[in-house]
């Protein structure tokens, strides 16, 4: 089986999904280490991304992952009968529109400032607008911060950035606090020139979720049978291990 893993950069990523069909299954993700990010070798690397070729291994499907923006790869993932999304967090309004195929990792949520940050972020002040922060409009990270009833006016969304390109703003000063993972954090993974060293969890969202590799509603079932059937196998053999998150208490 033949294999290729590619990193393209903004629309040249999934506009040539239309013209090349070399692949039995297109696979889409984001920037967004320790899950998924672009490798040296431009490759895509992460530890997400190891789960998900170990199973698409295991199918023998013809496959290509590709790194681009997180909105237009929840697009195409929910369009096109051949492609496939991971590291996407299962949230009751994304239910019904995927195929929940392989769950990778359970992750735990908080909400980040740099390291140097004295302020005392406590759950009146957020809720009074006190501070801003940051999100990537079409990530969940949006989704979390909504669900924890901040003032509108306290989230940034921004729809240029990726998760790496958020904590560069926090770094920068120019906002208080980011959403972030504590598989995220614990991995201390450097990228794009931020430390998650330079950061530290200030409160807890009390928020767990799951994230898999998914596909769209329509998603063709000989594709979505020959995955389930692969991680089944996989798991029964012991040799699927989730990703947890480490347990850490806030500053």
């Amino acid at each position: 089986m033949v294999k290729s893993l590619v990193f393209l950069v903004g629309l040249l990523i999934f506009s040539s999904f239309c013209c090349v069909r070399a692949a039995d299954v297109f696979i889409v993700t984001e920037n967004y280490p320790p899950y998924n990010f672009p490798a040296d070798d431009g490759s895509v690397a992460g530890e997400a991304t190891a789960l998900v070729n170990k199973v698409m291994e295991a199918t023998e499907l013809d496959y290509t992952i590709t790194i681009g923006p997180w909105a237009r790869a929840v697009r195409y993932a929910e369009t096109a009968d051949n492609v496939l999304i991971y590291s996407i967090a299962r949230i009751p309004n994304r239910e019904k529109r995927f195929r929940w195929l392989v769950p990778l990792a359970f992750d735990n949520y908080r909400l980040f400032a740099r390291k140097d940050d004295t302020r005392i972020y406590t759950h009146e002040r957020l809720m009074a607008g006190d501070f801003s922060v940051i999100c990537v409009r079409g990530d969940i990270s949006c989704s979390i911060l909504q669900s924890t009833g901040l003032p509108e006016a306290s989230i940034i969304r921004s729809t240029d950035l990726d998760q790496p390109g958020t904590l560069k703003m926090v770094e920068a000063e120019r906002v208080d606090l980011f959403p972030g993972s504590m598989i995220n954090y614990s991995t201390e993974q450097q990228h794009n020139g931020a430390w998650r060293g330079a950061f530290k969890p200030v409160y807890d969202l009390n928020i767990g979720l799951t994230l898999y590799l998914a596909g769209g509603a329509n998603l063709r079932p000989e594709l979505a049978t020959k995955i389930e059937v692969a991680y089944k196998k996989l798991v029964g053999e012991g040799n699927f291990d989730m990703m947890q998150a480490a347990t850490s208490t806030v500053d």
